[in-house]
């Protein structure tokens, strides 16, 4: 178990494409995520052409068309979570209050699930205000980041943030899209960042030709170009997602035996379709 960077935590949603300003208690929100009948769906890939086009298809194809299908938006479309304070030497967890005020030296991660098939992305803020992509992480673009009903993702997957000085408030941005079309953009840029940017192999330079000067400077440019690509994104979601559609539920004991203690659920309690969830999650620590 690693001990991670110090992170920020601050939840805000959206459905359908949404961000809540202010969360909402809504005593159905709970009720509302589980009258979703959990069902696996096969969700898009991401194809360039197919955004440029301005058309979307999928990987599963309709064999009475032949054309790739789309997962709809889903009504109540929403994400559990659970703040976790982990032991990083035994790696042994507890689930604890999304509301507890951290000490310094306490490590942390976030448990994710949701009531349908989505993509999961969460970022976490760094000091320099730029977003660090964890979920699919920077190292690892080609790992899954699809969520099923059923399924839970810890985030971040293979260490927990250890909280350090200063004291004050941690923050993760989370977004959760059955619809490729809704991140595409940022998938884009977390791979961008994500992808090796390795300087081009030096050429043998021609008889008394002139030495041109070595590319050494442009992975770091191409690098500076994916990560404003990543916060511009993030400030256009949350910007864009607003509304009064979503609720935060946070329950601290559990009512059925598979339910974790503390879960927070965020949720679009209206009958309209979504077909994403925006996030923002606050941890603060002293």
């Amino acid at each position: 178990m690693r001990r991670g960077p110090v992170i920020t935590l601050t939840l805000a949603v959206a459905a359908g494409c949404a961000i809540a300003q202010v969360p909402k208690e809504a005593e159905g929100a709970r009720e509302l995520y589980y009258t979703v009948v959990p069902k696996k769906e096969k969700l898009p890939p991401f194809r360039k052409a197919s955004y440029l086009s301005g058309t979307t298809r999928t990987s599963a194809t309709s064999q009475a068309t032949g054309v790739d299908v789309i997962p709809p938006p889903a009504v109540h479309f929403g994400f559990r979570y659970n703040v976790v304070l982990v032991d990083p030497n035994s790696g042994k967890s507890q689930t604890v209050d999304s509301n507890r005020v951290f000490r310094k030296g306490d490590c942390v991660a976030i448990d994710f699930e949701t009531n349908w098939s989505a993509y999961l992305y969460v970022l976490a803020k760094q000091s320099s205000g730029d977003w660090q992509p964890l979920i699919p992480s920077r190292g690892m673009s080609d790992e899954s980041n699809i969520l099923n009903p059923g399924e839970k993702i810890r985030a971040p997957k293979q260490y927990c943030f250890e909280l350090r000085d200063p004291p004050g408030t941690e923050t993760l941005f989370v977004v959760v899209s059955r619809d490729p079309k809704d991140v595409y953009e940022l998938n884009e840029g977390i791979k961008g960042q994500a992808a090796p940017r390795m300087p081009a192999a030096p050429r043998e330079p021609a008889v008394d030709a002139p030495e041109e000067p070595a590319p050494s400077s442009a992975p770091a440019l191409m690098q500076l170009a994916d990560a404003r690509l990543v916060n511009r994104q993030v400030a256009g979601m949350r910007e864009q997602f607003q509304t009064r559609d979503i609720a935060i539920r946070r329950i601290n004991q559990p009512l059925t035996a598979q339910e974790p203690a503390y879960s927070v659920y965020v949720v679009n309690v209206s009958g309209r379709p979504s077909s994403s969830v925006v996030a923002q999650i606050e941890l603060r620590h002293r």
